[in-house]
């Protein structure tokens, strides 16, 4: 098994009349634990039950917010055509990524339809090689 490098691609995206695009970073399986994680910590704490005896009551106290600034921080690699309001272009910052999650519209939504796809693409092109080595080496 070999580690892999994060991969990272262009959406361009749709019906933005400033024809604003998005880099997405897809982002590793330790990435999404560490994010998973803090976002979503639990604990457990036993407790007698009505027989006296010590039973597991788990918790969890969820950080939305954490998880989709986090998550788009991370996902986030680079932007074309995104302004402030009054028109001046926004440098792709971690700062300015978390305005947009919480100032523009539909900004996390359209960062997570844009990394599952790419989570798809890469692992169909995976697939792929998989496919074309086997058969290089059975043919």
């Amino acid at each position: 098994m070999r580690i892999t490098r994060a991969e990272e691609r262009w959406f361009d995206i749709p019906g933005d009349p400033d024809g604003g695009r998005l880099k997405i970073r897809h982002l590793l399986p330790g990435e999404r634990a560490e994010v998973w994680e803090k976002a979503f910590p639990q604990g457990v704490q036993y407790r007698p039950d009505d027989k006296g005896k010590m039973s597991p009551e788990f918790s969890m106290q969820p950080d939305r917010r954490y998880d989709r600034e986090e998550t788009a921080k991370r996902a986030v690699a680079d932007w074309e055509k995104f302004f402030d309001a009054e028109g001046q272009p926004l440098e792709c910052t971690p700062e300015n990524i978390v305005r947009a999650v919480n100032e523009i519209e539909g900004f996390t939504l359209l960062v997570n339809t844009f990394r599952e796809q790419l989570s798809e693409d890469i692992a169909k092109e995976r697939e792929d090689q998989e496919k074309n080595l086997s058969n290089s080496q059975n043919g």
